[in-house]
């Protein structure tokens, strides 16, 4: 039996690894197929984590992140019927699960493809998952991936985040500093302007922070590297202490953890 397994189960697993291991190439390869259309798409996810930290991406793998096996993107809704068709020219089939989704007011399309596997994402003008980051007129700041700025608050905005967002995060503040977007650094305005206008956000932000740091003890994590990413995270959590408040945030605030300050997020099948 054992032996009769042992094939289908190595086809599988060479399947899979030839899938991660092309999935940066494909999305890197779409975003470019799309501007020559005209086309706006940008890679987010952990397939942005990757592209964006050249010198530290190796250790997504080395910290036990999962191989990858689709890709986030961003684009704009005014597009929306541009990318189905984009997609389908590609060999891209539409996910007979997110069927409808426009009906119930979400900006989002799931493509498949038949041969590779690959899956691919597409939410349009607003990320609406535990917290909301509105992107449409964001999206031509950097190429071929979403800002710095952008992908660091996608992870923090997580209610219940994983080890492998607690893996990218690591990878991301590692690389980049906190800083300025034409320094080509985490644009800690576009931070800020953010988590200060929408208490909820800021605070599942900074418990998301306290725990990426406490996450930073884990084994096979160079000292001196988990030393830098924790200088990092203090940085920012100050900055965001320190920062004014809208008036909205303040009447937040007041509210605190009574009134539940995050979304549920159901995931489609």
């Amino acid at each position: 039996m054992d032996g009769m397994h042992a094939a289908p189960q190595a086809q599988s697993a060479a399947a899979a690894t030839t899938r991660h291991e092309r999935i940066p190439g494909e999305a890197t390869r779409l975003v470019g197929s799309a501007a020559e259309q005209s086309l706006v798409l940008r890679i987010t996810g952990s397939v942005a984590v990757h592209l964006h930290c050249r010198q530290h991406n190796g250790l997504m793998r080395a910290l036990g992140r999962r191989p990858f096996y689709d890709i986030d993107f961003w684009g704009r809704d005014r597009d929306h019927q541009r990318i189905d068709a984009f997609f389908r020219a590609e060999g891209y089939l539409a996910d007979p699960a997110a069927r409808g989704l426009r009906e119930w007011g979400i900006k989002r399309q799931i493509f498949a493809h038949p041969q590779t596997g690959i899956k691919v994402d597409v939410f349009m003008d607003t990320l609406v998952m535990a917290h909301s980051i509105h992107f449409a007129d964001r999206l031509e700041l950097t190429d071929p991936c979403i800002s710095l700025a952008d992908l660091v608050m996608s992870k923090l905005q997580i209610h219940e985040m994983t080890a492998n967002d607690l893996i990218d995060l690591t990878v991301l503040l590692a690389e980049h500093r906190i800083g300025a977007q034409n320094a080509g650094q985490i644009d800690l305005d576009r931070i800020r302007d953010v988590l200060c206008n929408d208490w909820g956000f800021w605070y599942s932000a900074d418990m998301n922070l306290v725990r990426l740091s406490e996450s930073l003890q884990r084994p096979g994590l160079d000292p001196d590297l988990a030393a830098r990413v924790r200088l990092q995270i203090e940085t920012l959590r100050a900055h965001l202490a320190a920062a004014p408040k809208s008036r909205r945030w303040k009447m937040r605030a007041k509210v605190g953890t009574r009134k539940r300050w995050y979304e549920p997020v159901e995931e489609v099948s």
